[in-house]
């Protein structure tokens, strides 16, 4: 929680350290596949080495890779565990495990364009929370409350985000 506790005191000194920026390229590998890779990172305005990393993504019956879906509810489980973790110990609350399972339902034909009163994503994700403590039970909603509060994913879920699309050359 080093990191978490750093972060949290040079944002107090100045906001602008809090203000991060991040990067990702995906690109078409054919058919119903495709390769994200993901690398720099600004904080503060300053870019920061970071290394490379690649994922792949599949849909239809490809199964070598998560599909996108799978893929948010992932970055939904990793942001909502490590902010469980921060904020269990910054109350100083011991925590043993996390596991978060997930549950995403989504109807297809949105995305297959069949049904114009169909989403395309899900319509609803249920989370159970595995949460291994010796803390009271008003001690761990606690936690869960500041967990929920402050998770960028989650919120990003929860809340409209402006996506602004724009074509090469445009």
């Amino acid at each position: 929680m080093e990191k978490f506790e750093q972060l949290t005191a040079a944002a107090e000194d100045d906001p602008e350290n809090a203000a991060f920026r991040f990067f990702a390229e995906t690109e078409w590998t054919g058919e119903t596949t495709c390769e994200t890779t993901v690398s720099e990172i600004e904080k503060g305005g300053t870019l920061v080495d970071s290394p490379e990393f690649t994922m792949e993504g599949a849909l239809f019956g490809h199964r070598d890779a998560p599909n996108a879906l799978e893929q948010l509810l992932s970055s939904l489980g990793t942001c909502l565990t490590i902010t469980y973790a921060a904020h269990g110990a910054k109350r100083d609350i011991e925590i043993s495990e996390i596991r978060l399972e997930f549950e995403g339902r989504a109807d297809m034909r949105g995305l297959l364009g069949l049904a114009d009163d169909v989403r395309p994503g899900f319509d609803h994700i249920e989370c159970t929370a595995h949460i291994e403590s010796p803390a009271s039970t008003a001690e761990l909603e606690a936690v869960r409350e500041a967990a929920h509060a402050s998770s960028p994913i989650l919120d990003n879920l929860e809340n409209e985000v402006t996506v602004d699309i724009h074509h090469a050359g445009e």
